[in-house]
């Protein structure tokens, strides 16, 4: 019980400190935001990121940590609330994003609902597989005898 919570507040811990990384990056688009003339031309990913919104064929806007990033770049076929992997260069006179290709995410949505299945199989299956005993878990045996 105790190795269970110890991972589970070092998974945490591990959480927390990649978010203040990716928050504080000397070259990510908080940062350009922040100074946008010293960061014109700034290389920037904007890994699986939502469309916010598509203000014209060549003007969208990705919301994820930051809301409402203009991005100028081709939208055709793109849609709110879709998401995408963007890559561009920062353009500080007007902060904007200026695309050099993005990635839709079309199956992400059949993802996250094979891995709610397979959370749900585990929950229900561990208990068929897995027994408490003398304080952690253990193999339930399955009458195969002595092999």
């Amino acid at each position: 019980m105790v190795g269970c919570l110890l991972g589970l507040l070092g998974l945490l811990g591990l959480g927390s400190r990649l978010s203040h990384r990716v928050l504080t990056l000397p070259h990510g688009i908080r940062a350009c935001l922040a100074d946008p003339i010293g960061h014109d031309g700034t290389r920037v990913v904007f890994p699986v990121w939502f469309v916010a919104g598509v203000d014209g064929p060549d003007r969208y806007r990705v919301s994820r940590v930051i809301k409402d990033v203009v991005v100028v770049g081709d939208s055709t076929g793109l849609a709110r609330g879709q998401e995408i992997t963007l890559v561009g260069h920062f353009r500080g006179r007007d902060s904007v994003v200026i695309e050099d290709h993005h990635h839709v995410h079309t199956l992400r949505p059949y993802k996250k609902g094979l891995s709610l299945v397979g959370l749900l199989l585990a929950v229900f299956l561990a208990p068929r597989v897995l027994r408490w005993r003398d304080g952690s878990f253990h193999l339930r045996d399955r009458g195969l005898g002595d092999a």
